[in-house]
Formats: structure tokens, C-alpha cells, sequence
């Protein structure tokens, strides 16, 4: 959110500065002034500075932030059958499930389809607010996953969307890719 809100202010403060320096820019060409087209160029870096922040973020550093996350997540995870808040008789459907997450974007899903995971596909980080996307060989996507990572102890949390009521089930990562 914090993004989203810096976002939005420097395209405020470069639109602004954008219509100040047109304003001073007519100003210059009525009176003919030479310091004043000067100081209208002068203006006009404010708004490639707020851009040239915008496409660091955008095209540098978030990336590179995924990039390190697919990282630190890829591995082999199980189910954790303890303590995730779903029935005993739920869990003993897709109980022995493994999910691998490979880094370079690719997954395989061992296990039944309860949760809404295909046999394979492909998965990537820096979805909306953080989550996980889960796509299919066909490029659809199939399901969402909230990461947790506590002190390098890394969890999946699905949401299996084939009940009424909604119940969360945890993936702990067991070994590493």
C-alpha cells in the first residue's frame, strides 16, 4: 500500500511540475525571454527524476526482489497436518501431498487436486498483495498461496475453495531446491 501511495505522489508532483513548466515555457515564448526558457528546462528534470524513480523500482528492484524470494521459497514442501485449522477427515484426503517448487518459475503438485493445484505448471511471486500465483500448463491460473517465511522457516497457506466453508491448508517447506 505504501507502494501504491508513492506511487500516486510522484505522478502528482511530476504532473505538477510538468504544468508549471509549460506555463513558465509560454511565458518565455510571449515575452521573448531567453532565462526563462532556461528555467523551464530547469523544471522539467524534477519530472524525469520522479520517473527515473519510478522505472528503478519497476523494471530494477522489484523484479530482483521476486527474483529473491522464488529463491528463498523453492523446495520441496508437505503438508503439515498439525495445527493448520482444517479437519481431520479433510487432511487425510490429501494427506502425503508434496508440492516442489522449482526457481525457475516451474512447480509439481503430488498429490490430489483438492486444493485447487494442477499435477503441474508454473508459479511466481509479487501477486496482488503478496501472494503467490499458481498457473496451469495452459497459462490459467489455478490457485493462490500466502507465503510465510519466520526466520527461514518457510510456509504456503492455500485456501481450498471446494467447500462451503473455506478452510486453510499449510504446506511447510521440508527441504530446499
Amino acid at each position: 500500500m505504501l507502494e501504491s501511495l508513492l506511487f500516486i505522489l510522484l505522478l502528482l508532483i511530476s504532473g505538477l511540475f510538468i504544468i508549471i513548466a509549460f506555463i513558465v515555457m509560454c511565458i518565455a515564448f510571449i515575452k521573448k525571454s531567453s532565462a526563462l526558457k532556461k528555467t523551464a528546462l530547469k523544471i522539467t528534470v524534477i519530472p524525469i527524476l520522479c520517473w527515473g524513480l519510478i522505472a528503478v523500482w519497476y523494471f530494477r528492484t522489484l523484479p530482483s526482489i521476486n527474483e529473491s524470494e522464488m529463491e528463498n521459497f523453492a523446495g520441496t514442501y508437505t503438508l503439515n497436518s498439525s495445527g493448520n485449522g482444517s479437519s481431520k477427515s479433510s487432511r487425510s484426503k490429501i494427506n502425503g501431498s508434496k508440492l516442489t517448487l522449482f526457481d525457475d518459475g516451474t512447480y509439481l503438485f503430488d498429490g490430489r487436486e483438492k486444493i485447487g493445484l494442477k499435477k503441474q505448471g508454473t508459479w511466481k511471486t509479487g501477486g496482488t498483495d503478496g501472494l503467490f500465483e499458481f498457473y496451469d500448463e495452459n497459462g490459467n491460473l489455478s490457485q493462490w498461496a500466502s507465503p510465510y517465511d519466520n526466520d527461514n522457516n518457510y510456509s504456503l497457506y492455500f485456501e481450498d475453495q471446494n467447500k462451503q466453508d473455506s478452510e486453510t491448508i499449510r504446506f511447510v517447506k521440508t527441504k530446499s531446491e
